[in-house]
This record gives structure tokens, C-alpha cells and sequence, in this order.
């Protein structure tokens, strides 16, 4: 056959030829310098072979091969004659054929370089003009023709994201740029949106915010939504009837369903492939996509680049940990690469071919056809390894994209859902950054920075503090534990077993949540307190007790005027006067300055056990929940 097509091409006796794997082979110069190096590489020889990397057993499967049209065509009728099969070199490997064919092998690596065989003796390399480059620093050369022994080499592709000016140090990412979707809406690819929640996850009232948010012409999306937790339900079926009304189809398997995660993630694409779409999205439930246009420019992208299965790089926030592994140890699993912090950190920004991404991948129409029983592939991992197993084995090359920032990873792990009322209410240490999005006051950052904050009596300051999501998920996770304290002087719960001005009252700590407590108001009530009382600190601040107060008519409607036993306390109203009681409010009595004290989740922060003797006034009708902490005492 490849006299044949030689004699169609009517390619002359003096053309050289080099004969390689496409697959498993990157070009890394042009034909002046490796005919340079293969000159040099060849001398005498009429062929030049790379090094044998297998034994004698095995078929050789990765072959560079480079010579004179008529010397590489003797070489092709030998290899016919031993075993009839022009894509086996093994029969190359014998003394007879290299002393009868006149081969000798590159074993300098001056212009072949098996990264697989010799991966303890190549490093990358950058020129001075920021172009990288494979060097063998045990020969000492710089090999234009770069092979991997075998389908799906993960050195191979590694390199590949840089050599053959793919990536320069001085200008980044060179190989593809977005097409940009700017035709008409209707025009745009059809999308599956596949989204999973496959475990407990905090936070999926926002996740859905953020798929809600997405930028991308609903008429072209269809959803597949797969959720096995109860506890997200009602949250799951809000979101779901408003989508309704905006998307094509939409389909969901919810927790009473019998698919397990493996039999989803397939069911996810049969439905795209059913519904003729373009590409599937699939979006696990602790990814947040800070970007809207995400799935624009990942479709965008994918189609720029024909990129078959790419994925927008989210991690944890300050954290390594991500979506994507740069590297595989010998059992499959993670292994650090050398440039994945600095792709992590944004230190470089490209499109990057990888072993291993989970949590969001787009997938074209023509991958979706070919990976139905990815997630099924290997059962004894979990799915997603499966998933990037199948692809590496069937030789799918797999993408991670960072450059542009999409969004981050909530952590999940040991997230319990079950044992408490509001369970992300107690996230702060491991999703601080989603946590302070709901829990803290919108406009908190605003007044500590602010020159004026509110002083509605001398040296009692107002500023708003927790999110009406807070105190409302307070306020339920202390009526769900329901052990009220009685108001009276007695109280076992304290050291001495006496409480001088009792209320009818919950501690912190009685419902688990004293450390994050105490953290909240180090990180927030603290730089507010050395804003105003300039001159004092203490880091971390100390605190004993920290409880909610429930006032109401026939239980303890108000508070006897006295001292807090502290350096400074922090009272903040839960609820609403006029909605959710009538009355209360705080009478500062060396003052007689009255406050209202009704603004849901503004702190009034005051000194303690010197200066404000205060009383609490009382609530008339309804009931009244304040959140009370004793800092310094």
C-alpha cells in the first residue's frame, strides 16, 4: 500500500520520509532541523529507528522510522514478508533485519525520544524565547520527535500541552482561540444540562442560584437532574417548577428513585443523545459557577478547538484541591504534576490535557455516542475514575480549561445532612467563603468600612451584622432543640449552678455550636469592636456565655436592669417587631436612652460591666429572640 500511495504522490528516490504514529507522536521542529538530526542521528545507516523500549515478547507498538524513500520501502517489504503485517515493527528488533535493512537506532534520543522508556532522563525546558522543549540531559540532546509507548500516554499528553509551541512561558496559551457565539440565539448548540447531587452536599440552595444564573438561551437547554438526598428535596422541587417553565425538557430521577449514581450519570446520556443535543453539561451539585457565561465559552471553546470532553477548572477556595489531576501513580490514582499548583493558581492559563477531571465536563455529541458505559467501565472505582478510565484506555483525550476563573468547589466532605435542622448553618471552618454569602448581612462589609456608624446612644453602637438567613435558621435550630432554659436563678448549666439575672434562654453550646460561634465573632464582631473602641484588643476573643433569648408574654416578657459580665456584649434582634411580636426594645438606665433594638440581625455592641446598666423592656405580645454574647468577661 505505501509503494502505491507513493507512486500516486510521484514522490522521488531522494525524498525523505519519516513514518510515524500520529497518535502516539508530537512533532516538535520543522523538517530543516529534523532532517538536521536525522543526518547527524544516521550517519552511515540508510535508516534511522527508535530504540527498542519492549521485549522480544511483546509487539512493538510505538515506532519512529525515518530514511530514504527507497530505503524505507525495503523496510516495509521486510517487515510484509515475516508476518504480513505493515502496522507490527517487531520484527525490526532482529540482528538479521538490522544488518540486512542497513537500521540503526536513535539511542542518543537525537531526534527520537521515547518519554515513556527514558521518563527518568527527560525534563522540560523553556528557550529564550519562552517556547518549551524536551531535553535529554543524560545525552545532552533535544529531540525533535517526541513518542509514547502506548495509546493514552500520560507523559506524552503532559508534554504535549507545551512543546510544538502549544504553551510559552512569555505568552501563555497559543494553540486555539474561541469562535465566539455570536450569531443568532437560535443558532446555538442544544445542550443537556445533567445535574447531580449524588451524596450530602452544603449549599444547594445556592448551587441551584447559580445554575439559575447560567447565561445560555434556555430554549437550547434540556435538564436532567438526578438528586438520591431527601434533604434537598423541597429546595430541589422549587427550583424545578420554575424551570419548567423556561427550559425544553425536564426530567428528574428524584431520592425514591432506584438509579444508583453510575446508572445516572449514563442515563444523563442516553436522554442528550435522545434529544439530539450538541453537548451535555454535567454539573455536580458542589460546583458553583460564579460565571454566567461559563457554558457559552466552554461551548464555545469545545467548538474552537474541537475539544471532544473539556472541563472549566473549579477548586476549593484557598485550597489545591480541585477537579482535575495532572498525573496518575501506577494504580490510577492522584499524583502531583509539576505544574499543577501553578495551573491551580492561575500561574498558567491554558487548555490543558489531562488524566483525570470530575465535578463539571462538557461533552460533545460525537464523545456522548461513544461514552454511554464509561461510568460503568470499571465497577471496583468510583464513577468518576471509571469515567476517565474508559476515556484514557479508549484513548479520549480529556481537557481542563482555567482560563478564565468559573467558579469553586464546596466541600462536601463529611457533610452530614441528617442530624441537624440547618447543617450548613455550621460550615464556617470548611465553606467559609459560600457560608458568609448566606449567613452574614449584605451590607456588613459597608459599615466596617464606613467612617459613620449609627450611635443611637453614647457608646452603644448599631451595624448590621447577621443575614436575616442567619437569625431566621437560629431562631429554628433553637425551637427545633427546644430545651428552653426556665428563667430562673438555678441553672445547672453554669459552674457555680446560679445565674443572677436569669432569662428563658438557649446556649450555644447546648446545641453543638459554640466553636463556630465564637469564630463568627472573632472574624466579624471583633474588627468592628477595634474599629469603635479604639485602643482595645484581644485576639481571639473570649466568650462563656453566648445563648438566644426568648421573650414572651406568661414565660419572661422582659429583663430586670443589670451589668453584663463582660469587657464589651453584642445583642442582636432576631426577629421583627410588628410581624413577629410588638414591644421590647433596650433602655440603657445611666442614660435613660431608649433603643428600639428591632432591625433583624443588627448588633448592638456596648461595654459591659461598668458603664451600661440596661434593662429589657417588654414584649407585649408575640415573641421576641435576641442572640446575646459576653466578650472578655
Amino acid at each position: 500500500m505505501l509503494t502505491t500511495e507513493l507512486g500516486v504522490l510521484r514522490i522521488s528516490n531522494s525524498t525523505i520520509l519519516l513514518i510515524i504514529d500520529g497518535f502516539n507522536a508530537i512533532i516538535t521542529s520543522d523538517e530543516s532541523n529534523i532532517i538536521c538530526q536525522f543526518l547527524d542521528a544516521c550517519g552511515n545507516y540508510r535508516a534511522l529507528l527508535t530504540p527498542k523500549t519492549v521485549s522480544a515478547q511483546r509487539e512493538v507498538r510505538s515506532v519512529a522510522l525515518i530514511g530514504f524513500v527507497p530505503d524505507i520501502l525495503d523496510v516495509f517489504d521486510f517487515i510484509g514478508s515475516q508476518d504480513g503485517n505493515t502496522l507490527s515493527y517487531t520484527s525490526l528488533y532482529s540482528n538479521y533485519s538490522v544488518d540486512t535493512l542497513g537500521l540503526t537506532f536513535d539511542v542518543k534520543g537525537i531526534l527520537f525520544q521515547n518519554v515513556d522508556s527514558a521518563n527518568s532522563e527527560i525534563m522540560l525546558l523553556f528557550d529564550d524565547s519562552g517556547y518549551a522543549y524536551v531535553n535529554n540531559f543524560v545525552q545532552n540532546t533535544r529531540p525533535s520527535v517526541i513518542l509514547g509507548s502506548t495509546k493514552g500516554s500520560q507523559l506524552l499528553n503532559h508534554l504535549g500541552n507545551y512543546v510544538g509551541k502549544a504553551w510559552s512561558a512569555e505568552d501563555g496559551y497559543l494553540q486555539c482561540s474561541t469562535t465566539s457565539l455570536k450569531t443568532s440565539e437560535n443558532t446555538w448548540p442544544s445542550v443537556t444540562l445533567a445535574l447531580f447531587i449524588t451524596k450530602p452536599i452544603p449549599f444547594i440552595r445556592e448551587f441551584l442560584a447559580t445554575v439559575s444564573r447560567i447565561s445560555y438561551p434556555t430554549s437550547k437547554i434540556d435538564i436532567y437532574f438526578y438528586n438520591n438526598q431527601k434533604y434537598n428535596e423541597e429546595e430541589i422541587e422549587k427550583f424545578l417548577q420554575n424551570a419548567k417553565k423556561l427550559y425544553q425538557t425536564v426530567e428528574y430521577d428524584n431520592s425514591d428513585t432506584e438509579l444508583g449514581e453510575r446508572e445516572a450519570r449514563k442515563a444523563a446520556l442516553t436522554f442528550a443523545k435522545e434529544m439530539l443535543n450538541d453537548f451535555i453539561f454535567m454539573l455536580d451539585g458542589d460546583v458553583h459557577l460564579i460565571t454566567p457565561e461559563t457554558l457559552q465559552l466552554l461551548v464555545d471553546t469545545a467548538i474552537a478547538g474541537k475539544f471532544g470532553i473539556i472541563a472549566p477548572l473549579v477548586t476549593l477556595h484557598g485550597k489545591l484541591f480541585s477537579n482535575f489531576w495532572g498525573a496518575l501513580d501506577s494504580n490510577g490514582y492522584y499524583l502531583r504534576s509539576e505544574d499543577y499548583i501553578e495551573i491551580v493558581d492561575g500561574k498558567r492559563t491554558g487548555i490543558w490535557n489531562v488524566p483525570y477531571i470530575s465535578k463539571a465536563i462538557l461533552i460533545s455529541k460525537e464523545k456522548i455516542k461513544v461514552l454511554e458505559n464509561s461510568y460503568t467501565y470499571n465497577v471496583m472505582v468510583d464513577a468518576d475514575m471509571s469515567f476517565c478510565e474508559y476515556a484514557r484506555e479508549m484513548g479520549y483525550f480529556m481537557y481542563v480549561d482555567n482560563q478564565h476563573y468559573y467558579g469553586f468547589l464546596v466541600d462536601a466532605e463529611d457533610f452530614v445532612s441528617d442530624e441537624r435542622l440547618h447543617p450548613e448553618m455550621y460550615e464556617i471552618f470548611k465553606n467559609r467563603y459560600v457560608w458568609e454569602q448566606r449567613y452574614i448581612h449584605p451590607k456588613y462589609y459597608e459599615a466596617l468600612n464606613s467612617r459613620n456608624i449609627p450611635q443611637p446612644c453614647p457608646d452603644v453602637y448599631n451595624y448590621p451584622l447577621m443575614s436575616e438567613n442567619f437569625t431566621k435558621e437560629l431562631i429554628e435550630e433553637m425551637e427545633h432543640y427546644g430545651l428552653w432554659s426556665s428563667g430562673k436563678n438555678e441553672d445547672n448549666r453554669l459552674a457555680g449552678g446560679y445565674e443572677n439575672v436569669p432569662t428563658v434562654d438557649i446556649h450555644m453550646k447546648q446545641i453543638s455550636f459554640e466553636k463556630e460561634w465564637l469564630y463568627f465573632l472573632d472574624e466579624y464582631v471583633r474588627p468592628m469592636q477595634e474599629k469603635l473602641f479604639i485602643g482595645y484588643y484581644q485576639q481571639p476573643v473570649e466568650a462563656v456565655m453566648m445563648f438566644v433569648v426568648r421573650y414572651k408574654q406568661g414565660e419572661q416578657s422582659s429583663l430586670q436592669a443589670h451589668h453584663d459580665a463582660s469587657t464589651y456584649t453584642v445583642d442582636i434582634p432576631l426577629n421583627k417587631r410588628g410581624r413577629d411580636y410588638e414591644g421590647g426594645g433596650i433602655r440603657y438606665v445611666r442614660y435613660n436612652c431608649t433603643v428600639p433594638a428591632d432591625q433583624i440581625g443588627y448588633a448592638a455592641m456596648f461595654p459591659g460591666r461598668l458603664t451600661h446598666l440596661h434593662e429589657g423592656l417588654p414584649v407585649t405580645s408575640g415573641i421576641r429572640y435576641i442572640a446575646v454574647s459576653f466578650l472578655n468577661p
